[in-house]
């Protein structure tokens, strides 16, 4: 049976509105205003996620963790906002790699 291999990848003003999205849906704490200027696994445990914001304004830089499994489901909430078609079935998982966000989604 053949299996189908999608990725997005994710620019990172979009990575940072995905997680925004997330915050206020969940009704919890929203990340601080900025760009995303780095992503990248946490060394010692790769199910956390360090996200580098710098405000633009004042150029005060923060570095927010979240889980694996929170950015994940940031994007896919970002997809479906977009219209971007997401199987409910298949294997999702989040890659990152040079800083850069992507979306795996394999189905079959």
């Amino acid at each position: 049976m053949p299996i189908e291999d999608r990725r997005i990848i994710f620019s990172s003003d979009e990575v940072y509105k995905a997680i925004f999205s997330l915050c206020l849906q969940k009704q919890i704490k929203k990340p601080p205003p900025g760009h995303v200027t780095f992503i990248e696994e946490d060394k010692d445990d790769n199910q956390k996620i360090h996200v580098s914001l710098e405000n633009p304004q004042n150029r005060e830089k923060k570095k927010i963790e979240y889980s694996r499994d929170f950015l994940a489901a940031s994007l896919l909430l970002f997809c479906r906002g977009q219209g971007i078609p997401i199987p409910k079935i298949g294997r999702k998982s989040v890659i990152i790699k040079e800083g850069k966000v992507t979306l795996r989604i394999q189905v079959g």
